[in-house]
């Protein structure tokens, strides 16, 4: 082979390998499970004029069946990546919208960033316009469904090394997981709730179970912006230095905020289509009682760590 050609190839063959890399690796908030999950949750707490609505939305389908959408479509839709995440620094403890929440750049003078704070109020918007067509409401539905889910993730509300996909790490010992390399986001999208070992319904039992004893029908209020500073609180105190070994003790702490942003996720998502699609007449079983204490955003309890 000559000189020419062997560089040629060597350069395809590097470009090749990068481009299977990226492919492999995850970058999304969840994976298909933790979203499923928290729609899962959610649907135990929907009124039967929300299931209503969503399932001629849907034309049948549940928002479990639709949980992944917004995944699904990014290849496709390359301009809806960043409405999934938001870039907090790491050293700063508050959300700023100028600072972490980017304008639009094909629409500069949209009042709606490309984030997922701004993206959740702007569908929860569309879902409630009924002079909207059905299918851009339907639309709405999916985003909406996805990114009650992505903002609970907590690497998904931090902007170091790419919310932790630039943190290569090993995992109970192994530096493989599946198919990728193991890093950080990808041990929070899939790593941890894979190690549980239980069924989507199964684990959904289980969060239902954690609801319960921990009151955390409480905590189903709030807003985008501070979910998301939960979260990023969450994602700091659960950041490793690249090369760092994730074992059984970090895995046994952390599984306790998986398992209250999954729950809380679904709560928070029950009530935000409670409130657009429901009928005024059904009581919101998400809804504390009015003489109910009032809790902070995050769950303080046994079974997360506090703040």
């Amino acid at each position: 082979m000559k000189p020419s050609k062997m560089r040629l190839f060597a350069r395809n063959a590097a470009v090749a390998t990068l481009m299977f890399a990226l492919a492999t690796e995850p970058c999304w908030a969840w994976g298909r499970d933790g979203h499923r999950i928290t729609a899962l949750v959610a649907e135990s707490y929907l009124t039967p004029s929300t299931k209503a609505a969503i399932a001629e939305l849907l034309h049948g389908q549940r928002i479990s069946d639709i949980a992944s959408w917004a995944d699904d479509i990014r290849s496709s839709q390359p301009e809806t990546g960043p409405w999934h995440y938001i870039d907090i620094p790491r050293s700063e403890p508050k959300f700023d919208r100028n600072r972490d929440c980017p304008v639009n750049a094909k629409d500069p003078k949209s009042p709606w960033r490309d984030c997922v704070t701004d993206r959740i109020l702007y569908f929860e918007g569309r879902l409630g316009d009924e002079s909207l067509p059905a299918d851009q409401r339907a639309e709405a539905l999916k985003f909406l469904v996805h990114f009650l889910g992505d903002i609970h993730q907590p690497l998904h509300a931090i902007g170091d090394d790419r919310g932790g996909n630039g943190i290569r790490v090993s995992f109970l010992g192994s530096t493989q997981c599946g198919n990728y390399r193991c890093n950080l986001h990808g041990v929070w999208d899939e790593s941890i709730l894979e190690h549980r070992g239980l069924s989507d319904e199964k684990y959904r039992d289980l969060l239902l179970k954690e609801i319960k004893e921990n009151n955390w029908e409480q905590m189903s209020g709030g807003s985008p912006v501070a979910w998301a500073e939960v979260s990023h609180h969450y994602a700091v105190n659960a950041y490793a230095p690249n090369g760092a070994l994730i074992d059984h003790a970090y895995l046994e702490e952390e599984t306790k905020v998986v398992d209250a942003e999954l729950a809380l996720g679904g709560l928070r998502l029950a009530r935000v289509l409670n409130r657009i699609l429901g009928s005024p007449d059904q009581a919101d079983p998400t809804r504390p009682a009015a003489n109910a204490p009032s809790a902070n955003p995050a769950p303080e309890t046994t079974t997360a760590p506090k703040q």
